[in-house]
């Protein structure tokens, strides 16, 4: 990665990041869903989806540039 260029490694490790906060929130997610608060992990359901939808997009961009 280090021979990249500066714009496109801030880019990708942008993408890392939301993906690790993806992963994080699911993490949590779940917690809340197993002790009763499920209208926690409802209200995230969109928020997650739009992330994880904006996160496949960007994956398929960064595979035609490395």
């Amino acid at each position: 990665m280090e021979d990249q260029n500066p714009l496109l490694t801030a880019i990708l490790l942008t993408h890392r990041n939301q993906v690790a906060l993806v992963e994080s929130v699911q993490l949590i997610s779940r917690w809340f869903q197993q002790n009763g608060l499920s209208h926690v992990t409802e209200a995230l359901q969109v928020h997650m989806e739009q992330v994880v939808n904006n996160a496949l997009h960007i994956n398929k961009l960064l595979e035609g540039l490395e």
